[in-house]
């Protein structure tokens, strides 16, 4: 089988469609299946797991000339803007990004469909991309994609950013839809990387698959935990008071303090000697260790957490999907919910973390999400229904 996997783009700093995709890529090739995988200049895109790839367009923030965009956007990040602004569904979230905006869509659908029959593709997978659903379905080939709670329809949606992907379904003789998010459930099979428990997604043509990769079940059960880690992301907190409040938490505990994604220069002054700071740490030898890792939210981040065991303290800011995942993990018994970021508020919920239900519950989410079978599992089920 020869399949086309096209993640979606975004020009700020977004890992998790393209390292699921890459995931999604290695087990197609590991299974014997030939992948192009589609990628593009966003800043995301780097070192490909497929030796054949697509250059794809970058779409533009709100769809504004680009030349502006890459001036204003990453300001706003570093700022915090973007991390105060409410974001009520994913549907806004392709909008913010320009993702619904007609020019890109009507662009990548073409080199989509284009290289569809030059390639003699048998399949697409789309990670979130919408072009990449309305190229195979234009085409007649089999399209599957990755799928979660918070980004169906039914969940949070806002249909009047959709215009641009309802004018190009009927140009390509396609069913219409009223929010651009119905299509993520208009293909062959949805997988969700997670568990029911997390995201209770029901229907037909749904597969829960877990940890994308391989996770040793029994991981950090015999190793101490003796730090606390940090990851915001971008945007979600403002730097200064980031790095003010992890020293502050630093100051008060005995643990090992980790603050990931600043650049230690911000943190050089009375830093507590507990505290290290780097952009890039190891999380698989860090989290096995840890008391709590407190995120943002984010998939990658929860599933990482998920994957050592470790409790996790959610920051979701004002964000529909990091708020769900919060939400999700304290319903679960493995996290708690942070209502603002700081010391007292950080502090007050290390306390609450520091027990063994929390720790268990955890253990047992891992080895759920680690017996679904991942990435292995996406591309059996794909080849299967291409047969």
């Amino acid at each position: 089988m020869k399949l086309l996997i096209v993640p979606m783009f975004a020009l700020s700093p977004m890992a998790g469609p393209w390292s699921r995709a890459q995931r999604i890529a290695r087990a197609f090739i590991a299974a014997g299946h030939e992948v192009v995988l589609g990628m593009a200049a966003d800043g995301n895109c780097h070192d490909a797991a497929a030796p054949r790839t697509l250059e794809l367009p970058v779409p533009s923030p709100l769809g504004a000339p680009m030349a502006i965009a890459k001036r204003t956007f990453p300001l706003a990040q570093k700022l915090g803007i973007a991390g105060r602004k409410p974001v009520h569904s994913f549907e806004e979230v392709l909008w913010l990004t320009g993702n619904l905006a007609y020019g890109f869509l009507a662009e990548s659908v073409q080199q989509l469909r284009a290289s569809i029959r030059s390639e003699g593709i048998d399949a697409v997978y789309s990670e979130f991309s919408l072009p990449a659903i309305i190229a195979a379905q234009a085409e007649g080939v089999a399209v599957f994609g990755t799928h979660s709670y918070p980004t169906q329809a039914s969940y949070a949606s806002d249909p009047a950013k959709a215009a641009g992907v309802r004018r190009l379904l009927q140009e390509s003789g396609l069913p219409s839809v009223e929010s651009a998010l119905e299509l993520f459930e208009r293909v062959h099979e949805r997988f969700i990387p997670s568990c029911a428990e997390l995201e209770p997604i029901e229907g037909e043509h749904v597969q829960f698959c877990g940890f994308l990769d391989a996770k040793p079940v029994e991981a950090g059960d015999a190793v101490e935990r003796d730090v606390l880690v940090f990851y915001l992301g971008t945007g979600t907190v403002p730097q200064k008071t980031l790095v003010h409040t992890v020293q502050t938490v630093a100051a008060h505990t005995s643990l090992d303090v980790y603050l990931a994604g600043v650049d230690p220069a911000q943190a050089a002054q009375t830093v507590p000697g507990n505290l290290h700071v780097a952009r890039r740490f190891d999380f698989s030898a860090l989290l096995p260790r840890a008391v709590a890792f407190v995120n943002h939210g984010g998939q990658n981040s929860v599933m990482d957490a998920l994957a050592y065991g470790a409790p996790q303290m959610v920051y979701p800011g004002k964000v529909f999907e990091r708020l769900y995942n919060a939400g999700s993990l304290e319903r679960a018994g493995a996290g708690v919910g942070l209502r603002e970021f700081t010391p007292d508020a950080i502090e007050a919920a290390l306390t609450q973390l520091a027990n063994d239900s929390c720790r268990g519950n955890a253990a047992r989410l891992r080895h759920e999400l680690a017996s679904l079978g991942g990435a292995a599992l996406i591309a059996r089920v794909c080849a299967e229904n291409c047969r």
